[in-house]
């Protein structure tokens, strides 16, 4: 380990020309989220001449930048420091040359561009953000502007001129020099040349309240170090078709099940470092992922799961993944669904979900067909088969439950309550599947309603609670039962597919007790139906 100090301007250079550039964006660094605000409290740190902390800097065979650039001289990878570099570039007009989408950077330059009041007292200054009413007065100077001046005396004139009083030449001159003296701040750096592992250590340890390096971050940079371009040409492509479907899943998520399927393990650690390096196995391997989660999203969704929001869990996702690639022409989705509601239901993965997880995938590697996979996953389980209609005066907040009455309504083909021609789930233009799609959880009765009646701490069970459109939702607001079925004329089988009571006497407000046991009972009947249609189509 080392340390040493740069310049701003020595720092801005290094990101602005890659044939220069020393420093680099690791691949598990994410996006730039610094608020223009912090860039103008920055830029006021900078110029008090307060410390803004240190940067860490790491020095390895890690050689694969965002974008590739062909043969260059080893980088220095910022870890700890993303956000102030990038900053930097911003404040300076120079863009990164790993920033890859001009148009998004052009976006950033504009957005935020930090000015400074010159009339204030030389040691008052004020910075702020450019708005139209700051970039009309004289008093306003873009920061950028002095930093990249050619000539500090033309400029100073330029503003005293526009002021209509050239003899504060001196003065705004002087102003000027004060924030041009930017440049000239220094950063101190720590550099070290530690393993993927330590540096991941190394950064949770300085940023214990921020943003943690995970396990899965660490191998995403592995495997960028080993393949370049690959992280940037096909990982972040394909998270992006997920995203796009509604599915924006952690990238951890996808290179876990990258190692389940081509190695057998959950653990990252025991899968060894070559089986990250380019082959064609490596290759076959990412294609049956790709195709393993495109093809069980593709289900999901035929199901009614058009976005990851509906699952309480993520993780019960891999071993169906892995399912899909061990036994392609034997897969069955509605059994593997049938697993995943009960083990979501289990909590199978709410504890130690990395040892539980390594513990499904190597009994399914070791099975010979799908219908033993998917019996060694259901026999560690202890979740009932069957609901209950006490179930159903819980809390609707638990995201279990809440989605099978979701799942229910769905099976049932449930039409919305406005629209009664448009299936909830589906899009009104075309009535196709509406991808990303999430349900409006809607109280029958409205809380405003429920305030003064006996039964009020009830009033969030889940047997008060039915699926509609987002338009339904707002528009029934907190009318009473009664009203919004007459007014918009829902007809009974509306509420047949949802398991809702058809007498109009349980509909009445003074009825919400009677209401909710009726509900539960029919709530309890469809959600056990629908679990035993799919474990015995």
């Amino acid at each position: 380990m080392k340390d040493q100090r740069l310049e701003i301007a020595d720092i801005v250079k290094h990101i602005d020309d890659a044939t220069l550039g020393l420093l680099n964006v690791p691949e598990f660094q994410r996006r730039f989220v610094w608020r223009p605000s912090k860039v103008a409290d920055l830029v006021d740190s900078l110029w008090r001449g307060y410390p803004i902390g240190t940067l860490l800097l790491w020095e390895s065979t890690y050689d694969s930048p965002r974008t590739a650039m062909g043969n260059q001289p080893r980088k220095l990878w910022i870890v700890d420091g993303q956000q102030r570099v990038t900053s930097l570039a911003i404040l300076f007009g120079k863009k990164p040359y790993w920033w890859a989408d001009a148009g998004e950077w052009n976006k950033y330059f504009t957005k935020y561009e930090i000015l400074v009041n010159v009339s204030k007292q030389k040691d008052e200054l004020e910075f702020g953000l450019a708005n139209p009413v700051r970039r009309k007065s004289n008093e306003w100077v873009s920061v950028r502007a002095i930093l990249n001046s050619t000539s500090l005396s033309q400029l100073a004139m330029d503003v005293s001129e526009k002021l209509g009083d050239t003899k504060r030449f001196a003065e705004i001159h002087e102003k000027l020099q004060s924030i041009r003296r930017i440049e000239n701040a220094q950063i101190y750096e720590i550099i070290v040349d530690h393993e993927l592992e330590d540096v991941a250590e190394i950064f949770g340890r300085l940023n214990t309240a921020g943003t943690k390096i995970r396990e899965s971050d660490i191998v995403v940079a592995l495997v960028a170090s080993k393949q370049q371009g690959w992280v940037r040409q096909k990982f972040d492509p394909f998270l992006k078709d997920l995203a796009a479907k509604g599915f924006e899943f952690d990238p951890g998520l996808i290179v876990r099940t990258l190692a389940v399927i081509g190695h057998g393990s959950a653990r990252l650690r025991d899968v060894p470092e070559v089986f990250w390096q380019p082959s064609d196995q490596f290759d076959k391997h990412w294609r049956t992922t790709k195709e393993a989660i495109s093809s069980v999203i593709r289900n999901l969704m035929e199901y009614g799961v058009l976005s990851d929001d509906l699952l309480p869990s993520l993780n019960v996702l891999i071993p169906i993944f892995l399912l899909k690639a061990q036994f392609p022409a034997e897969f069955n989705f509605r059994k593997a669904f049938h697993w995943l509601l009960l083990a979501t239901r289990d909590g199978r993965y709410s504890g130690a979900a990395t040892t539980a997880l390594d513990q499904d995938a190597k009994a399914i590697k070791a099975k010979a067909n799908f219908t033993e996979a998917i019996g060694s996953l259901v026999s560690p389980l202890s979740s009932p088969g069957e609901f209950t209609a006490d179930e159903s005066l819980d809390d609707y907040t638990d995201k279990f439950l809440r989605l099978i009455v979701y799942l229910v309504a769905f099976q049932n083909k449930a039409n919305d309550w406005i629209n009664q021609s448009v299936r909830i789930g589906f899009d009104r233009t075309d009535n196709q599947l509406n991808e990303g799609f999430k349900p409006e959880w809607h109280h029958f009765f409205a809380r405003k309603l429920l305030k003064t009646q006996k039964d009020e701490e009830l009033t969030n069970a889940l047997a008060n609670i039915v699926v509609l459109n987002e338009k339904a939702n707002r528009s029934f607001s907190s009318k009473a039962p009664t009203r919004y079925l007459q007014e918009y004329k829902v007809a009974p089988e509306r509420l047949v597919e949802q398991a809702v009571p058809t007498e109009t006497a349980l509909h009445d407000i003074g009825s919400f007790g009677d209401f909710l046991l009726k509900r539960a009972e029919l709530l309890a009947q469809e959600s056990t139906k629908f679990l035993k249609s799919l474990r015995d189509p």
